[in-house]
């Protein structure tokens, strides 16, 4: 079995949990792609993961590979798989319940997979996968906005900034 890099975590906590280790690298199933990670972010959710503030909706098994955003490229497709090759930029917001994009390679289900857009780099692309689906739910689902509406939304950066205090060591309420 071939081996990666990936940042880990054994317990909730801090920034002092994440840990550079060798872990295997995924084999895609099928329907999934096996992605080589050129860019992931670290966003608030991955911060309250790392805390322990979503374990009541998330019963994680430790170690875990904490990251939800990525901008990479195909290394393989798993069997069933045909709207993605082998060489294809995408970008995908991985599976909150699974491992996370804080390594090498990751393996995600193709539909939650899209090709990367051609005017991104792989770090522009890699930090919006959850903010993105995170405000197409909150205002196309649940806010029913359609064309020809408009929104202001102001102050969003801030708050978020607030609640992944790096420096601290942990997410605060």
């Amino acid at each position: 079995m071939q081996s990666m890099k990936a940042v880990r975590i054994h317990n909730y906590g801090g920034v002092d949990q994440l840990a550079i280790e060798d872990v295997p690298r995924p084999i895609p199933a099928e329907a999934e792609l096996l992605i080589r990670v050129h860019a992931t972010a670290a966003n608030p959710f991955d911060c309250a993961a790392r805390a322990g503030y979503v374990s009541g909706y998330y019963p994680y098994t430790f170690p875990l590979v904490l990251g939800l955003d990525v901008s990479s490229v195909v290394e393989e497709v798993g069997l069933g798989v045909e709207e993605f090759a082998p060489g294809d930029e995408v970008w995908a917001r991985a599976n909150p319940a699974h491992n996370g994009a804080y390594a090498e390679y990751i393996a995600v289900v193709a539909s939650e997979a899209a090709p990367k857009p051609p005017s991104l780099d792989h770090l522009q692309a890699a930090i919006l996968p959850h903010v993105g689906l995170t405000a197409w739910r909150t205002l196309i689902d649940a806010a029913n906005l359609s064309e020809g509406r408009t929104v202001l939304i102001h102050g969003a950066a801030r708050w978020a900034a607030s609640r992944c205090n790096w420096s601290s060591g942990g997410a605060r309420g």
